[in-house]
């Protein structure tokens, strides 16, 4: 799968899968990049959507760590 082209996004990305979320890649002619869907698979499960170019790449990470940190269905 190919990487987010900023670091820090990638480094709140692998904090996510560390965390058992899994990464879903968006198509390519989507305005995200992806989304990161929490360990309860369904309609009730937390999902953080991933943009591909965020006006402030470092506070777009903070708030994935942050919604990951928040999940109340992470072990």
């Amino acid at each position: 799968m190919s990487k987010h082209k900023n670091k820090h996004i990638r480094d709140a990305i692998t904090y996510a899968e560390i965390k058992n979320w899994q990464l879903v890649k968006a198509g390519g002619k989507a305005h995200v990049w992806g989304k990161l869907l929490c360990p309860k698979h369904d309609r009730a499960g937390c999902r953080i959507w991933i943009l591909s170019t965020p006006q402030n790449p470092e506070g777009h990470s903070k708030d994935i760590v942050k919604a990951v940190d928040s999940c109340l269905h992470t072990n």
